[in-house]
């Protein structure tokens, strides 16, 4: 449990949510302390129509094209949005070494809003959905997981 020292911060998102937390505990008991949350603007269903018809090639023939997923538009877009806060917070100082948790979709969708001050600041990135657990819980298993990596 070394790598969670003290004042290193864990970032636990998905697509909805997301939680700045600090460890100002030790890396054998970690303490996470929240300092942010951050919550998706969600979707704007009202606007989306029925998908459209394709004409096919033969005679009067439509295809029906596949509906847009906005819901994963949506979170592709929050966890771009969480990764910037990090840069933000890596650029003014306040973060030198984040361990990032989110489920795999996620994390992409941060990879690739990562600017390459942040990029170095990631300490490890865990694949994991965690949002719902209690923080003391957090703590364990983020400690638990770094150790093997």
């Amino acid at each position: 449990m070394a790598l969670l020292a003290k004042g290193i911060w864990v970032v636990v998102a998905d697509g909805e949510r997301a939680l700045l937390l600090e460890n100002e505990g030790t890396p054998q008991k970690p303490r996470l302390v929240l300092r942010r949350k951050l919550e998706s603007e969600g979707t704007a269903m009202d606007l989306v129509d029925k998908p459209g018809r394709m004409q096919d090639t033969g005679r009067q023939q439509l295809s029906a094209m596949e509906l847009t997923d906005h819901d994963r538009i949506a979170a592709d877009r929050f966890g771009a949005d969480v990764a910037e806060r990090i840069g933000a917070l890596v650029d003014k100082g306040k973060i030198s070494k984040v361990v990032v948790v989110a489920p795999p979709h996620t994390l992409g969708a941060m990879r690739d809003a990562y600017d390459g001050k942040t990029r170095a600041a990631i300490l490890a990135e865990i694949d994991k959905d965690l949002t719902n657990h209690p923080l003391d819980k957090i703590g364990d298993l983020v400690a638990q997981d770094i150790d093997k990596v």
